[in-house]
């Protein structure tokens, strides 16, 4: 079985964005080196994840990519050409970077440090303008009434969506993501990262993102790097080869216990068939309601509005009180709700607090699709298992078959 630095298996016809060629840093005054004769190809378009422990060199190899640190040497190979001794500062235009706190200007509004790059390769100003505008709103909020605030009138989740526009500002071939999500609370955080995953689905930048997280490797990467201390690679594959063939025990004890829950990073909602709840719309009467909650299985109605949007659970604690109003004037709102970008893992934390033990599912305008609960996430995971074991099988048989050789 082969973990090489360079496999790319099925990606035969993607060319490669960043090549970083035996890449040295020795710090002075350190006995090792903090990164150590690093190869590594990363195929453009891709969402590659650097993980491993604290002090393995993965911000650092990060770094050098841009040259905020200088390589004590090797090379660094962009799209095909040797920037290594390039100007940094030219090269640093050619490259997005989203770090952990965004970094963003304080004493400048949202628009201006959007900008900042543009502005720097001498765009004009209708330009900027526009381009402002574009990514505000790519990174879902409104340009009219986020372009004039200033940094610390929004909050964490904002400004790290700001920090992803900036960073996008002159259209980069490359972006470099330094713990972009880590510090922001659970909830937060995993709407980001679907947003994110949302964004790259439609820009297709090649990204390098540095965590300390497997979950979140799992979760955003195409391929993910496991570093060891030196930033040595432990194994560089996709996130389905690390959970179902790691390399070796030092990828298993990273990657740790629970790896068929971890499996659930590798699927989204949109990959399973959802179940069904019954519903009513909020132009239906009480007695509709009623009527639906008496023949179903389950204790509460799901309230539509008249777009198919979910807006309330009504039980028939709740009809029996409902007291002449609308039906989406009583119950208790839905809050256990993905869409089907989001990955079963989402869906699992939304069902763990869920009052009806079920997710709702809603398209991105918000419409109802259906449902999912415990026994098909449970039925997921036992079909990943299922596809798994067979997976390695099939490689167990393959490799016997090539040891043997001819008769």
């Amino acid at each position: 079985m082969s973990h090489t630095p360079n496999a790319a298996s099925g990606h035969a016809d993607a060319s490669v964005m960043i090549r970083l060629e035996e890449l040295t840093k020795r710090f002075p005054g350190q006995s090792r080196s903090a990164v150590e004769s690093l190869t590594l190809d990363i195929l453009e378009g891709e969402i590659v994840v650097l993980v491993g422990p604290s002090g393995c060199g993965k911000t650092t190899t990060m770094k050098m990519i841009n040259r905020i640190i200088e390589p004590s040497s090797g090379r660094i190979i962009l799209n095909g050409e040797d920037v290594t001794s390039k100007n940094p500062d030219h090269l640093r235009r050619r490259i997005g970077y989203v770090i952990q706190q965004t970094g963003l200007f304080p004493h400048m509004t949202i628009g201006e440090n959007v900008a900042t790059v543009p502005k720097l390769l001498g765009w004009d100003a209708k330009r900027v303008s526009a381009r402002v505008d574009e990514l505000l709103t790519m990174v879902n909020m409104d340009p009219a009434e986020y372009r004039g605030r200033y940094p610390k009138q929004l909050s964490g989740g904002q400004q790290q969506r700001v920090g992803v526009a900036r960073a996008l500002g002159a259209d980069p071939e490359v972006m470099l993501m330094d713990e972009p999500f880590g510090a922001i609370d659970p909830i937060t955080r995993d709407r980001l990262q679907n947003e994110f995953l949302r964004l790259q689905s439609e820009v297709r930048k090649t990204i390098v993102f540095v965590t300390h997280d497997i979950d979140e490797a799992i979760k955003m990467g195409d391929r993910i790097a496991i570093l060891q201390e030196g930033s040595r690679i432990a194994q560089y594959d996709t996130p389905e080869r690390i959970l179902t063939a790691p390399a070796n025990d030092f990828v298993k004890d990273f990657i740790g216990a629970g790896a068929s829950l971890k499996r659930l990073n590798l699927s989204r909602v949109r990959d399973i068939e959802l179940g069904t709840w019954d519903t009513v719309t909020t132009a239906d009467s009480a007695e509709t309601a009623h009527s639906t909650l008496s023949s179903s299985e389950y204790s509460a109605v799901l309230v539509l509005d008249t777009d198919g949007r979910p807006v309330r659970w009504v039980t028939a604690d709740d009809l029996r009180r409902i007291d002449g109003r609308s039906l989406d004037q009583i119950g208790s709102a839905p809050q256990a709700v993905v869409e089907p970008r989001a990955t079963l893992s989402d869906a699992l934390n939304e069902l763990v607090a869920a009052r009806y033990a079920v997710t709702v599912v809603v398209d991105e305008q918000g419409r109802y699709l259906g449902v999912i609960d415990f026994d098909q996430l449970n039925e997921a995971i036992r079909s990943m298992r299922s596809t798994a074991v067979a997976e390695a099988r099939s490689e167990f048989a393959a490799h016997d078959s090539s040891q043997e050789g001819p008769s």
